[in-house]
């Protein structure tokens, strides 16, 4: 069986293309806490001044960058789903905003049926 366009890891974590349910946002989430969870619980192990301590510093930062960029497409597709402009996750870099930001994106109901984003989350494939 063929996979639909748009099922795979990649797709979910780094395309800006298509639609996300939110369920599936609000995992995503999750899986990138998980992830940044573990370079900040190397670096409070980690000896001060140490090699781990650094270690766990270039692991934060590379981490960081994977996940924003994740969380930056994912958000795109999630709004997509909702029917909103993608250009709204520029206000998830808004400090005072960006929580208010991220409660709307995970809360605000999907489209039904297609959009010009492509068909819903939760229909069959293309």
């Amino acid at each position: 069986m063929a996979r639909r366009p748009g099922s795979g890891m990649r797709w979910l974590l780094f395309s800006v293309y298509g639609r996300l349910s939110r369920k599936t946002y609000a995992l995503t989430m999750l899986f990138w806490t998980a992830v940044l969870s573990i370079p900040v619980s190397a670096a409070v192990q980690a000896e001060p001044d140490s090699g781990a301590m650094a270690m766990a510093g270039f692991g934060f930062i590379f981490s960081f960058l994977l996940a924003a960029w994740s969380i930056a497409v994912t958000s795109i597709k999630r709004l997509h789903d909702a029917g909103l402009p993608g250009i709204l996750v520029g206000v998830l870099v808004i400090p005072a905003a960006s929580f208010f930001m991220l409660l709307i994106i995970m809360l605000w109901p999907s489209v039904k049926g297609p959009n010009k984003h492509g068909p819903g989350p939760d229909q069959p494939g293309y």
